[in-house]
């Protein structure tokens, strides 16, 4: 009788674990659900001369993302308020993800030092690497943000770190 009590608690927490795993994993997909992703883009013909590459190391350019209204988010690591807007970026592309924008987040670290910060923090999303310096391309402080209309036209620029998800920024972004 002890048996057969310990199989049916055992089997219970088992079930429960179960669908504690299945559960966590569908609200990841549907995070990502309607949005684009760096995989969704083609890579850039320019190789190691290109301005970004993804974390697997493929080329990247602004018109990688062409047909899409792309917001550029300029960050770094060591930066406390980059690092504590990028969960309202990702919040913001959830949301306007399905409406064709592309969020992404561009580092002029070291590919290796991106991965592991965002494997620490658990953070998920479009990560790039910029492959020169931050002023190379007029940015002078992190957090920035560029938006790009679908044919890679500048439209705004931010400087500082945003509520990105709030409804009026939302608005805003929409409003482009």
């Amino acid at each position: 009788m002890y048996q057969g009590l310990i199989k049916i608690t055992v089997a219970f927490v088992l079930a429960i674990l179960l669908v504690a795993c299945v559960q966590e994993r569908e609200e990841k997909q549907a995070i990502q659900a309607g949005n684009i992703t760096i995989s969704d883009v083609q890579p850039a013909a320019g190789g190691e001369s290109a301005t970004f590459q993804d974390l697997g190391g493929r080329p990247l350019e602004i018109s990688s993302f062409a047909g899409r209204k792309l917001i550029l988010n300029y960050w770094a690591t060591w930066c406390a308020p980059c690092i504590e807007e990028i969960p309202a970026l990702s919040r913001a592309a959830e949301i306007l993800g399905p409406e064709g924008y592309i969020f992404v987040l561009a580092s002029d670290e070291p590919l290796e030092t991106i991965t592991a910060f965002i494997a620490e923090n658990e953070f998920s999303g479009n990560f790039i690497k910029l492959n020169s310096f931050f002023s190379t391309h007029g940015i002078q402080a992190v957090p920035s943000t560029v938006l790009y209309d679908e044919s890679g036209q500048e439209l705004n620029s931010w400087l500082g770190a945003y509520e990105w998800d709030s409804p009026e920024l939302l608005t805003e972004l929409r409003s482009f």
